[in-house]
């Protein structure tokens, strides 16, 4: 967010004609005057309307779980690939394909789902799915961070607001969190609340979500820590043995704060936690320094997130840190589940207008 006066001063026309077109974009295409490409399988989007995380990827995890075990169906989850080398190029996502080539978030998705799932990343979507549905035998396609990839038709629409900062000051960027204006959550099937656990009100925010779109299914999920993995071991930690233990964690996700408070909440003595840019992949020198920093504070562990190790296990990571290093599993956790579920499959049964 924009935070230099004299740059907001400067910039202002063209913030006021950035979001003059990013309104008139969204009116033609819900006018019908841009028209969408549909694909020949239901299409469910996932996405957001603020930049940095609500949980997209956990969350587009979790629904393809449900779609795979609830309805036999073999999702082809359609993403960019975002800050991968070639982000225009089209790839299948194998499970020892590289963060580099893929993106982190493609790679995390398909290690968790593995060959139940087909993971295709290029920034055309639709491209993407009609060169590779076939080979992948998909059942449906869902939409990675789709809110605002209008070119594609979506059956179900999955808008995913963060409790714990849902829309920031109101603006959009670079003066606020917003992609598009709030009013544009009125576009959603299904609204989610997620980190709902850390809502100031969430009651309040309920009623404002509902009072922008009254006819949206609403639920309120959170990503609970489920165990730890040790890579130098590859022993996996039951959360409850990693309670009141000593740590430093670090994390480079769209929001690093709410993995903190995550640790907090379940138990572990968090001393100092580390930031870094979404996507990011810390140097040498960087990690070195946060060793030290745990070595002096003689901690038990160094937890990082799943994206993180994706990232980080094809550096040398462990080298640095050896057994102190720990990642932190998490999955998302829906309320509701069986009205979702049963919405789910009302809408994916449902004949598609012509």
């Amino acid at each position: 967010m924009l935070n230099n006066i004299f740059l907001k001063i400067v910039l202002f026309p063209f913030y006021m004609i950035y979001v003059f077109l990013i309104n008139l974009r969204n009116y033609l295409y819900s006018a019908g005057f841009l028209k969408q490409k549909k694909l020949d399988k239901k299409v469910i989007s996932v996405g957001n309307i603020t930049a940095g995380g609500t949980g997209k990827t956990p969350f587009t995890i979790m629904l393809s779980e449900k779609l795979i075990d609830e309805f036999g169906l073999k999702p082809c989850i359609l993403s960019r690939g975002y800050k991968r080398d070639k982000e225009s190029e089209i790839l299948v996502v194998e499970e020892n394909c590289s963060f580099v080539k893929c993106g982190d978030e493609p790679v995390l998705i398909k290690s968790r789902l593995k060959d139940k799932a087909c993971v295709i990343v290029g920034k055309n979507r639709y491209k993407s799915a009609k060169e590779f549905e076939k080979k992948c035998g998909c059942g449906v396609f869902v939409l990675d961070d789709g809110y605002q990839h209008r070119k594609l038709f979506r059956d179900i629409n999955i808008c995913l607001v963060d409790c714990s900062n849902p829309f920031g000051n109101g603006k959009i960027i670079p003066y606020g969190i917003l992609r598009e204006p709030v009013f544009e959550i009125k576009r959603a099937d299904i609204i989610v609340l997620t980190r709902a656990k850390y809502a100031k009100n969430l009651t309040l925010l309920r009623k404002t979500v509902e009072a922008i779109n009254p006819l949206a299914k609403i639920f309120e999920a959170n990503l609970e820590i489920s165990h730890f993995f040790q890579p130098a071991t590859g022993n996996i930690i039951a959360l409850e043995d990693m309670q009141d233990k000593k740590v430093i964690s670090f994390a480079a996700v769209g929001n690093p704060l709410s993995f903190k408070a995550d640790l907090i909440t379940a138990g572990l003595n968090v001393v100092k936690s580390y930031s870094f840019k979404d996507h990011a992949v810390p140097s040498y020198e960087k990690l070195e320094k946060l060793n030290a920093v745990a070595n002096e504070e003689k901690v038990d562990y160094i937890v990082a997130t799943e994206k993180d190790w994706v990232k980080l296990k094809e550096e040398k990571t462990l080298e640095i840190f050896g057994k102190k290093l720990t990642i932190c599993i998490s999955n998302m956790l829906l309320s509701r589940e069986k009205d979702f579920l049963k919405y789910l499959e009302e809408r994916l049964n449902d004949k598609r207008d012509s």
